[in-house]
Formats: C-alpha cells, sequence, structure tokens
C-alpha cells in the first residue's frame, strides 16, 4: 500500500503542477490581451483600439449600455491620448472567460505632461472561437488625478480558485439584493475615490441602493459571471457592473462597480 502510494503521489503533483502551468499560461495570455489594447489605443487611437478589441456585442457605457464596437467605428477621430495597464487578472476554470482591472489616464493631447481625467477600469474578456480575446463589457470609474499611483500587476493567485458550477437563478436573485455577498478581497470601486477592498472599508457598504438587473453572462464553465444594469440610491441614479465568483460554494462580489449617470 506505501508502495503504491509513494507511487501515485508524484504523478498526482506532476498532474497538479501542469495544470498549474497550464492556468498560468491562459491568465497571462488573458493579461497580454489586455497589455495589446493598451498598446493599440497608444498607437492607433483609443477609437480604434475599442473597435478592434470589443466582441461584436461588446458593451460599453454612455452611460448605458451601450453596443461598444458601433460606438467607436461611429465616433469622429480624436487626438486625445487614453492609457492604461492590467494591476489585476482572474480566470475562470474554464480558461477561456476572465477579467482584468487597473489604472487609466487621459490626456487632452498626447504631449500633455499631466492627465486631465483618471481612474479605474474594470473589464470582462471571453475567448472567441478564433482563439481571441475580446472585451465582452467594459466600465471605467473616474477619481482625481491627483489621487492615480503606480500599480503593480498581480494575477489572481491559484490558491484561491473557484470550485463548483453558480445557479443562474441563484446570481440573479442575488445581483439585486440591497444586502451585497462581498467578501474580504471585493473590490470596490466609487465615483471620485481610489479602489479599495472590502476589507479595508472604512464603513459598511450603502445598502440604501436599488438595483435593475439589465444583463448577465456567466462563464462556459458557470465559476465565474458579470451582471449589470441601473441603481438608485437616495436621488442618485446611475449604472452598476458586477463580476462574481464561486467561493466556498456561493456567489461572491469580486469587483462591484457604480458610476453615477451625473458627476
Amino acid at each position: 500500500m506505501k508502495i503504491t502510494m509513494m507511487l501515485i503521489l508524484p504523478m498526482l503533483l506532476c498532474a497538479l503542477q501542469a495544470s498549474n502551468i497550464t492556468r498560468d499560461k491562459a491568465l497571462e495570455d488573458l493579461a497580454n490581451a489586455e497589455r495589446a489594447f493598451a498598446a493599440t489605443s497608444v498607437k492607433k487611437g483609443y477609437h480604434q483600439a475599442f473597435t478592434e478589441h470589443l466582441a461584436e456585442d461588446g458593451l460599453v457605457f454612455a452611460p448605458t449600455p451601450t453596443n461598444g464596437k458601433k460606438l467607436h467605428a461611429e465616433a469622429p477621430e480624436s487626438k486625445a491620448l487614453l492609457t492604461w495597464y492590467p494591476a489585476f487578472a482572474d480566470i475562470s476554470g474554464s480558461l477561456d472567460w476572465g477579467y482584468t482591472t487597473g489604472p487609466y489616464e487621459f490626456r487632452v493631447n498626447p504631449e500633455d505632461e499631466k492627465p486631465a481625467g483618471a481612474g479605474f477600469y474594470l473589464s470582462v474578456w471571453r475567448k472567441q472561437p478564433d482563439g481571441q480575446w475580446k472585451v465582452a463589457i467594459d466600465m471605467g470609474n473616474s477619481f482625481s488625478p491627483d489621487l492615480i499611483k503606480a500599480e503593480t500587476y498581480q494575477p489572481a493567485s491559484a490558491l484561491k480558485q473557484t470550485i463548483g458550477k453558480g445557479s443562474e437563478k441563484d446570481l440573479l436573485t442575488i445581483d439585486v439584493q440591497k444586502v451585497q455577498p462581498y467578501y474580504t478581497e471585493t473590490l470596490l470601486y466609487r465615483h471620485g475615490e481610489y479602489p479599495y477592498k472590502y476589507k479595508n472599508a472604512t464603513t459598511e457598504p450603502a445598502e440604501t441602493i436599488v438595483y435593475t438587473n439589465l444583463g448577465h453572462e456567466l462563464s462556459p464553465a458557470a465559476d465565474m459571471a458579470y451582471t449589470y444594469g441601473n441603481y438608485t440610491q437616495n436621488n442618485i441614479t446611475g449604472h452598476y457592473l458586477k463580476v462574481w465568483k464561486m467561493l466556498d460554494g456561493n456567489w461572491k462580489l469580486v469587483a462591484h462597480n457604480l458610476v453615477p449617470d451625473k458627476k
């Protein structure tokens, strides 16, 4: 029995290492797709970058959910410079669906020393039939350029991976609840503020928000998902984008982005 186990354990270890290599490679490909997207923005302009890197049905918020490919393809040329890079990325167990997030800067003229605008973006990606990564949905949240700081890219650890498939019905039920299923690492995006993790929040997130779901998508493995829609809070209206992950057998928010329509 001991001899058998001694033979099996190295095989299991090798299989696990091979699986991690596959995941790590897929995750790096996703981050590189984001970097290529950003590089296109510098080289060809941000309208062309969005036109090339969004999926045919990819959505952006302007401020309502809009087909981003069509919006940017029809936009007049602009000399403005939009730059960004990924600070974090995570990927589904299916290795063909994931999300990226990081800081961006906007300059009216490329030669401007200081940005006129800044913020953090949140993008969900899906791999296309031809193997290319394309953006399925994208939302940015803005804050003062004075708050911008350098971020070091940190991919999601393989140690905290999703387990099991999530229910679409449960996802849509939880999405509109006033008490959201945050966990310590949930990234919160709020207008005018630098994004922060739930564990670092000084006050509990508001429970007075009313959500109206307008759409959603689950990863092929049903272990990650996004939802988006309208929200109202007191006299404020806006749109939201949430990214979800199956953790400990339940849907948990990993990213919660609220953008008011009037800033």
